[in-house]
């Protein structure tokens, strides 16, 4: 009985490249299916996927690539980091998770060959998937005018319509070429006109950004309807940007990144602060970057709970206090509003400044107990 290679992978570069690494080094002939995977279907939507697979236990291997693990699986290899698992990096014959590792790609690459014949490859462009996916360009306009073939084919797949079809067939291209990825855009018939048309949907969004503070938020119809990084391309003084994305059945996807290219440090581990609100249906990513899959009715309170944190840079200990529900929270609602009136600088001295004559009074109340007791 045929062994099938049933492979989802994030529909990013570095998905898409760990999963051309996945076929050229452990998949043979056509014993395979590919699952590109949106960053949105997450939880629920994953797992219905997954079920409709109708795998067999005997026969059938299912792999994770740089996306979130399911029980089913096989290998799962990912770079994200996993509150569940923490930071220690993990690696044995089902799981290969490292939150250290700039890019999946990478530790797809360290698995030993099955294959007892692997066409060689140099191993190079795994430096440019790196840059990629931690977005470590020198100048964000390096984004929008380097031709070199990776970024060529990272801007392709950033404009192009979203379809399973084209995302593996981009994997398979990859795979087939031995990682030539100037062979790659040329059959793919891709060239340096891609980024000109990636400048000219950045310049759409200056129309559409709504400024609060240190962070611009964005309402889109899909994800990535604007070029990644459109808000600091146009606007390079914006500290950290915000998209909204509507997923159906009640629900949005909010992207949050850090602007590397500001001025300004980021002092706050996007990622982490993410995972601590309890509200959140799903939250989580990288320091500089995250994620979070939430229902509608919950978008205000986010966006106010990042208006404390991205502006008033709240510490981590401090979250579990953001992600309260404010509405059965009167403290967090009068400190929230100390802040936003200007009353006071930072949600931790309003917080203090509710609850002293709270302090006080029963500091009174147990004074005068004492007095009655002792007289």
């Amino acid at each position: 009985m045929t062994q099938i290679h049933h492979v989802v992978f994030h529909d990013d570069i570095d998905g898409i490249v760990s999963a051309a690494i996945y076929l050229h080094n452990h998949v043979k002939g056509s014993t395979y299916r590919l699952y590109p995977t949106s960053s949105s279907s997450r939880g629920e939507k994953l797992a219905t996927m997954i079920k409709e697979m109708n795998l067999d236990d005997e026969r059938d291997v299912l792999v994770i690539l740089d996306f979130e693990n399911h029980s089913r699986s096989n290998l799962w290899v990912d770079h994200h980091f996993d509150v569940k698992i923490g930071e220690e990096e993990v690696r044995n014959s089902k799981v290969i998770y490292d939150p250290g590792s700039k890019s999946a790609a990478r530790l797809v690459q360290s698995i030993p060959f099955k294959l007892s014949a692997v066409a060689k490859y140099p191993i190079a462009f795994l430096d440019t998937v790196d840059l990629i996916d931690q977005a470590n360009y020198k100048t964000v306009g390096q984004i929008f005018n380097d031709n070199s073939p990776l970024m060529i084919l990272r801007a392709y797949i950033e404009r192009v319509f979203p379809s399973d079809m084209m995302f593996s067939r981009v994997v398979e291209m990859i795979a087939k070429t031995h990682f030539d990825f100037r062979k790659t855009i040329y059959q793919l018939k891709l060239n340096e006109n891609i980024l000109f048309s990636l400048k000219k949907e950045a310049e759409k969004i200056s129309k559409y950004m709504i400024i609060t503070g240190n962070f611009s938020t964005v309402n889109q119809r899909r994800i990535n309807q604007y070029p990644r990084y459109s808000e600091f391309f146009i606007r390079p003084e914006t500290k950290y940007s915000v998209r909204i994305t509507p997923t159906g059945n009640g629900r949005v996807y909010m992207q949050i990144g850090y602007n590397k290219w500001s001025s300004n440090p980021n002092e706050i581990n996007i990622g982490k602060a993410l995972s601590k609100l309890s509200y959140l249906i799903r939250g989580g990513g990288h320091y500089g970057v995250g994620g979070a899959i939430l229902n509608e009715t919950d978008v205000d309170k986010l966006l106010d709970d990042l208006s404390i944190i991205l502006n008033r840079e709240e510490p981590l200990e401090d979250m579990e206090k953001v992600g309260v529900d404010k509405e059965v929270d009167p403290i967090e609602v009068q400190a929230e509003s100390m802040v936003k009136t200007g009353e006071e600088k930072n949600i931790s001295d309003a917080r203090e400044k509710v609850l002293k004559p709270k302090n006080e009074e029963k500091k009174e109340q147990e004074d005068h107990s004492a007095g009655k007791t002792n007289s």
